[in-house]
């Protein structure tokens, strides 16, 4: 199974695991293991040690050290739609790690906006000097 930018998942790093949901349906809540657990060993997969570390970055701490990602959905009243939902989760995880951040480069400010600036600062000062006490001739 393929990715964004080429990533490759193997079948061997996911581990389905199915429950049954929580909240209202009744009788069929309790008898159907809709819920589902998508575990992803990070390790497995077939991408670069920078993707990797920032992939690392978006799973909570405590998941860190197992190097796993567990994605879990519950929303929908089947295992199939809640399977596609987990599905897609892996792809946002993995499409935002796969992105690189730009590097900003400081730019000095324009010749206006220093202009615009000192205006500004010689009004602020104008209101303050006419705070102070009147002066009587």
């Amino acid at each position: 199974m393929y990715f964004p930018n080429h990533t490759a998942v193997p079948r061997k790093a996911l581990t389905w695991q199915f429950s049954q949901s929580s909240g209202p349906g009744g009788q069929h809540t309790n008898k159907v293991a809709t819920a589902v657990t998508l575990r992803i060993a990070i390790d497995e997969l077939h991408i670069n040690r920078e993707t990797r570390e920032r992939l690392l970055a978006l799973v909570p701490e405590k998941n860190q050290a197992t190097r796993t990602i567990i994605l879990k959905a519950s929303s929908q009243r089947s295992q199939w739609r809640n399977r596609i939902d987990a599905w897609n989760q892996l792809l946002d995880l993995l499409t935002t790690a796969s992105q690189t951040r730009k590097v900003r480069h400081r730019t000095k400010p324009t010749l206006a906006s220093k202009r615009r600036r000192k205006e500004k600062k010689q009004r602020h000062s104008a209101i303050k000097a006419q705070r102070g006490r009147p002066i009587l001739d």
